[in-house]
C-alpha cells in the first residue's frame, strides 16, 4: 500500500480527494489529512508518508511555504494540488514535478499514481526542490524560470533561451541545447510545447519545436526551412509559414 497524507485548508477538497482515492485507487492508503498545514508539516516530520498531496494556495502557509518548512531532504514524493492554473504551476511544470489541477479527474489522479508506482526513487532529489523554490522567486520576481530536463542518469536545470531546439521521438523529445549537447527526455514535444510557448518557442512542423531566438535563416526554396543557430536544419510546413515569418519579421 502507498501511505500517503493529504494537506488542504478546505475541508469539502480533503473528502473529495479521499473518496476519489478509495474508489479509483485503492493501493493508496491515507493515513492523515490536515486543513491546517502548520499541524500537517509537525505531522510529517515524525510521519514521513510515501506519498504527499501538497496544496498550493493556502492561507497563512502556501504549499510552497510548506516544502520551506520541511527542508531540502523530502523523503517522500509530492504531488501538488491547485484550483489555479496560474501562480506557482509554472514553477512546478518547469521543476518536472506532477500537480493536479482541481476539481481533480479520476483518469488524472490514477495516472499520477500509476506515475509514482514508476518512479525509481520514493523520493524527490534535494535539487529538485531547490530548483522548483528558486523558479517560485524568479516567477514571483519576473524573472526567467529554469528548466529541469530529467533523464535516467540525471536532472540538468537549463534557462529555455539555451535551448535552441526540440525533436518529437515517439513518447520522448531530443533537446538540443547551445553548449552542444543533446539530452532525450521522457516528455512528448507537445508537453515542451505548452512549457516553452511564453519563451518564443514555435512549431514550425509537427515534430519540431524551436526556439525564434536561435533561428539563423529562413530558406525560402526546397518547401521552406530553417537554419538553426547550430546549423540543423527544420522543415516549414505550408500551413505554418506564414506565421513564422510575421514572428521572425
Amino acid at each position: 500500500m502507498i501511505k500517503a497524507v493529504i494537506i488542504d485548508d478546505e475541508r469539502p477538497s480533503i473528502e473529495t480527494l479521499k473518496w476519489k482515492l478509495e474508489n479509483y485507487c485503492p493501493e493508496v492508503a491515507v493515513e492523515a489529512a490536515f486543513d491546517n498545514p502548520a499541524e500537517g508539516v509537525d505531522y510529517l516530520k515524525g510521519n514521513p508518508p510515501d506519498l504527499l498531496f501538497l496544496d498550493i494556495e493556502m492561507p497563512m502557509l502556501n504549499g510552497f511555504d510548506v516544502l520551506e518548512e520541511l527542508g531540502r531532504d523530502v523523503p517522500f514524493n509530492i504531488i501538488f494540488t491547485t484550483a489555479y492554473d496560474n501562480f506557482g504551476i509554472q514553477a512546478v511544470k518547469f521543476s518536472a514535478l506532477d500537480y493536479l489541477l482541481k476539481p481533480v479527474q479520476n483518469k488524472e489522479l490514477k495516472e499520477a499514481i500509476e506515475k509514482h508506482l514508476r518512479k525509481t526513487q520514493g523520493r524527490i532529489p534535494s535539487e529538485q526542490i531547490d530548483a522548483l523554490l528558486n523558479n517560485v522567486q524568479a516567477e514571483r520576481k519576473g524573472r526567467r524560470v529554469r528548466v529541469a530536463l530529467a533523464s535516467k542518469e540525471s536532472i540538468e536545470f537549463v534557462d529555455p533561451h539555451d535551448i535552441i531546439l526540440c525533436i518529437a521521438s515517439s513518447n520522448y523529445t531530443e533537446v538540443y541545447l547551445t553548449n552542444g549537447t543533446k539530452r532525450v527526455i521522457s516528455k512528448t514535444l507537445k508537453e515542451f510545447e505548452d512549457l516553452l510557448a511564453p519563451y518564443d518557442f514555435f512549431r514550425p512542423h509537427h515534430s519540431h519545436l524551436v526556439n525564434l531566438n536561435r533561428v539563423r535563416e529562413f530558406v525560402r526554396g526546397d518547401g521552406g526551412y530553417l537554419v538553426m543557430e547550430n546549423k540543423m536544419q527544420v522543415a516549414v510546413s505550408k500551413s505554418k509559414r506564414e506565421e513564422l515569418l510575421t514572428l521572425l519579421s
